[in-house]
Order: C-alpha cells, then structure tokens, then sequence
C-alpha cells in the first residue's frame, strides 16, 4: 500500500509538469463569453520564459540556436480574445480532447496570433473570425521549421496561415508542413513566403461570398506543394451577382506541385493556377520557376469561364509538366494572357528562354479535339508529350467584380 501511495506522489508532479502551461491555470474561463486574451498571452510568456536556447555544446563551435520547447495547452471550451496573442520561436499550441475553438472579437483586420516563427508547432485548434488566423515571420533565420496538425480555420477575412518575412529579409529560411486540416469559409487560406512548404490531407472548401476574387494559395517564393487535398470551390455560379470573373486556387512566383489533388468543379471549377514565376536567370543557381501538376482531377473551368483553364501564364516558367491527370473538361491546358509577350521575353533573356521545357503527357480530356496548348508555345513543349497545338485566342478577365467589394 505505501508502495503505491508513494508511487502516486512521484508521479503528481510529472502530470503537473505536462500540463503546465494550461491557459486555464492562468484564468482563461473557455466559456465563449470572457474576454481569455490576457490569460492566454500570460500563459504564452510563461512558457516562452521556461524555455532553454543553445548555440553550443562541450568542443563544438557555436552554431544555430536550438533548445527546449514548451507548449500551451486548450482544455476543451470556446475561448474568446480580442488582441493579437505573441508567441516565443520555442513555443507550440495544442488542444486537449476535442478540438477547442478560439474566436476573434477584436478589429475586423486583426491576427490572432503572431508566431517568432522558428520551432513552432500547432495542432488540435479551430479557429473562427479575423484576418488573420496564424501569422510566421522571422528576419530569415536558418532552420526554421513550422507544424500545423488537425486544425480547422474558419472565417479569416484575408489569410488564415500567413508566412511573411520581416522588412529586413526576403524571404524566410523555413520548412513548412500543414497535414490533416479543414480550411473553410476563408477568403484567402495559405500564403508561403519560405523555402518548402508540404500541405497535404487537407480539405478545402471556398464558400462565396467569403472567397476572393483571387488565389486561395499564394506561393510567393519557394516551393509550395499540395498533395492528397480535396479542393472544392462550393459556391461558384456560372453567372449571377456572386460570379467571380477571377478566382483560382493557386498564384505561383516560384515553384508549385500538386500530387493526387481533386481540383474541384463545383459550379464549373475555377483555374489550378495563375504562373508568374520566370524563366531561368542569368546566374547558375536560378534555376526558374516550375509548375508540376500529377495524378489530379483538374475540372478548371468550362470554355465559357473568362479565366478557363489549367494554368494561365503571366510569364513562362523554366519547367512546366502535366502528366497522368484525369477529367479535364472542355478546358485548354495553358493560355496566355494577353499581357505576356513571348517574342518580348525571348530578346530580353534569350539564354533563359532557351532552357524552357514543358512536358505534358497521358492527361485524359473530354475531348481529343480540344487545343490545349497554344502554338505560340510550341517551341517550348518536349518531344515526347502528346498535346495537341491551335490558336487559343486568350480572353482578358474583367477586372470588376460583380459579388461582394474585394477586401
């Protein structure tokens, strides 16, 4: 019997440890109706007060900053803030049981949280209201690595997952996964600004009026990759007061795949992606954008859409390829917009242009008379696709928007 108290006694302190930072012990209620701001950032700067950074250990030299991590903790309930909550580059959030919903009630272009991003980690949250629902940033610091698990984000009226850079840097140093989680109702959900991010086993569904008339994606640099995601455009009529004239799921500047992704064709589908990454530059580490889109479903747009089609060039990527998808409808695979001036580009960066490759192979299409690449392309695609070529006049996309003002 003492064996067993004593037993119990040692082990009260490890379960008070793992639960220590508990945004309850520090007064937050969950119940939906009190304000939980402060109680959360008090238990956010405890956590980030208990962590340990290193930069060396015994004979080596000094390197990158590493160290212990803690983690914030949701007991299940509806948490209600109203400012922007900070965390520490050690610091996670995670919920407990079923998944606590954190709401904003604060200005309508708020964030709810701004992460030093560095060792962050998220996962079993939902969150509801905002602009912003999670925002990394950091001035390029190396090894940054971010993890968003099992969550559900709801109602952002921008972005909900923001990766920017601070003004003193380009870009961030930063590898990025987001797995398993449900995005809906947002305007915007994913912008990357790092050097990979993976988002895969996430569904999807952009719902009008709250969509843009815009990307759902934003790849500003890097590489961006999607796989295994379901995409579903819900509510995106042919035509009618919420018709959108531009809304796509991805705009690339640098590198995007997709792998096994169902690009939905709810109300007739909307475009995979918008390119305005560029050729090859003249140093030998730029290597050019890339669009790599396999094994998807890509119902992107019927003829009758403006922007119908897979991907709309702005500028020519270095690498384009389009192999093994399926249930493309009477879509062109490229079209270029009548702002992209082939001839132009190819007198400014003619040792770019020159390493441009395009393969497009076994995609299955409604129609094996559709001309799905334009001829001015020609040059471009390799030997070995089996495209077909024709003149497709490319339509200009109304700038207007005839649904809700643009935010």
């Amino acid at each position: 019997m003492k064996s067993v108290i004593l037993t119990l006694l040692f082990a009260i302190p490890v379960l008070l440890g793992a639960d220590e930072f508990n945004v309850k012990k520090f007064g937050a209620k969950g119940d939906g109706k009190t304000d939980d701001t402060e109680a959360i950032q008090a238990a956010a700067q405890a956590a980030d007060k208990r962590t340990r950074m290193f930069r060396s250990f015994g004979r080596h030299k000094p390197s990158s900053y590493f160290g212990t991590g803690q983690t914030v903790t949701f007991p299940p309930g509806v948490y209600k803030i109203t400012r922007t909550v900070k965390i520490g580059g050690h610091v996670s959030l995670s919920g407990e049981g079923g998944a606590p919903m954190i709401q904003w009630h604060g200005e309508p272009d708020g964030v709810m949280f701004s992460f030093f991003a560095f060792r962050s980690r998220v996962e079993k949250l939902i969150f509801t209201g905002g602009a912003t629902h999670l925002r990394f940033s950091n001035r390029n610091t190396d090894k940054t690595m971010i993890t968003i698990r099992d969550c559900q984000f709801f109602y952002a009226d921008k972005t909900a997952v923001l990766l920017e850079p601070t003004s003193q840097a380009n870009h961030l140093s930063s590898q990025t996964l987001i797995e398993g989680c449900l995005f809906s109702k947002n305007h915007q959900c994913v912008q990357n600004f790092g050097d990979l991010m993976e988002i895969r086993n996430c569904w999807v569904d952009q719902t009008q009026p709250q969509m843009a008339d815009g990307p759902v994606f934003i790849n500003r640099y890097g590489t961006m990759r999607i796989a295994f995601c379901c995409l579903t455009p819900s509510a995106n009529p042919d035509k009618g007061p919420l018709y959108y004239h531009n809304a796509r799921w991805v705009d690339n500047y640098d590198r995007f795949e997709a792998d096994s992704v169902r690009f939905g064709g709810e109300g007739g589908g909307i475009p995979a992606v918008y390119n305005y990454s560029r050729p090859a530059g003249g140093h030998p580490w730029s290597g050019g954008g890339r669009v790599r889109i396999v094994n998807s479903m890509l119902a992107c747009g019927q003829m009758r859409r403006e922007n119908g089609t897979v991907i709309r060039l702005f500028n020519l990527p270095a690498q384009i390829i389009l192999t093994d998808n399926y249930r493309l409808t009477l879509t062109p695979f490229l079209v270029c917009d009548p702002s992209l001036d082939i001839g132009e580009l190819l007198k400014k960066n003619p040792s770019g242009t020159a390493k441009i490759r395009f393969h497009i192979f076994n995609n299955q299409t409604a129609s094996s008379k559709i001309n799905a690449v334009p001829e001015e392309l020609k040059r471009f695609v390799t030997k070995g696709s089996d495209c077909e070529f024709g003149q497709i006049k490319p339509r200009p996309v109304p700038k207007e928007i005839t649904g809700p003002a643009k935010r």
